[in-house]
């Protein structure tokens, strides 16, 4: 039987050799998980206020056509939302500062407690102490007291 073209293996060694120097690319990780901060808070409130006052520019400029007064509105209404900006994050502000002030209270709190425990502890290792010494002391006299009364029956006649 005669073979075709294709039935023929191929001529030569196929694939070329990997270069050793090859290394296969790194996995693949996520992103870390991102947070919406206050920075990102300020940002977002100050896109609005700017939007805001685009369009009150847009509308004051439709209604009169006096560009001072349409520029002294948008700054008029960017000052009111920055100092909105600024006592909301004062607010904040002050929050976290009484919040740190009463974490610094409990521990204090806490220190003290401590503080108390440990006196109480020295003084009770102090009374089992004093106890151990007194437990030996009786110890000492009932041996005594065991080996007088052992020696006065060796000396009792039978």
């Amino acid at each position: 039987m005669e073979r075709g073209p294709y039935d023929r293996p191929p001529e030569g060694p196929g694939y070329p050799p990997r270069d050793p120097a090859y290394a296969p690319p790194p996995e693949y990780e996520p992103p870390p998980d991102r947070r919406f901060g206050v920075a990102e808070v300020v940002a977002t409130l100050a896109l609005v206020a700017a939007i805001v006052a685009i369009f009150l520019a847009i509308d004051a400029r439709n209604e009169s056509g006096d560009d001072d007064q349409v520029a002294q509105q948008v700054r008029q209404e960017t000052q009111r939302q920055i100092q909105q900006i600024r006592s909301s994050l004062g607010q904040q502000a002050g929050t976290a500062g009484a919040r740190a002030r009463e974490a610094e209270r409990e521990a204090e709190q806490t220190r003290e407690a401590v503080s108390e425990l440990r006196s109480q502890v020295a003084e009770l290792r102090g009374t089992v102490s004093t106890l151990q010494s007194q437990q030996n002391e009786v110890r000492s006299s009932l041996q005594s007291q065991s080996d007088a009364i052992a020696d006065v029956r060796r000396s009792l006649p039978e």
